[in-house]
């Protein structure tokens, strides 16, 4: 019974990273962490940061809000795996620094950004994890802008 149970909790398992490695990543489309500025982007463009607190992520462009940008410096991919792995280098007023994130689908209109620099500082306890996402302190999650591929600036 034991055994039956493991064999398809593993079945189930494998099912799931299959389900995930169908899914990729559109590095072509503008992705923002509150699925409401995508309508404020595409009216106001980068007046949208005004009026809302947001990241954005392009794959040309890197990270951006009003006072943090990671510029992307190499991503990378694998093949069967949906994964990138993306080398940055990030700057808020006062500090730049050297982070390295993963990318991966969250489904299949978002994805699931993992900051090392922000995972260090979650387990230093000193980034406390999103409470209303099931995932640790440096994971974000960015939603695609289907009818963007890129802040349009007026």
């Amino acid at each position: 019974m034991r055994t039956m149970l493991t064999m398809a909790v593993l079945a189930l398992l494998a099912g799931t990273a299959f389900a995930q490695e169908d899914m990729v990543i559109d590095q072509t489309k503008l992705y923002v962490t509150d699925p409401a500025a995508c309508q404020a982007v595409e009216k106001q463009g980068v007046d949208a940061f005004m009026e809302m607190d947001f990241l954005s992520l392009t794959f040309e462009g890197g990270i951006q809000s009003m006072e943090f940008h990671c510029n992307f410096y190499d991503v990378k991919s694998r093949p069967s795996t949906p994964v990138l792995l993306v080398d940055a280098v990030c700057e808020i007023p006062g500090d730049l620094y050297p982070d390295m994130l993963a990318i991966a689908p969250h489904d299949a209109g978002a994805i699931r950004v993992s900051s090392n620099n922000d995972a260090m500082l979650g387990m230093l306890g000193d980034a406390e994890p999103n409470p209303e996402s099931p995932y640790p302190a440096g994971t974000t999650i960015y939603h695609r802008c289907d009818n963007l591929s890129e802040i349009p600036f007026d």
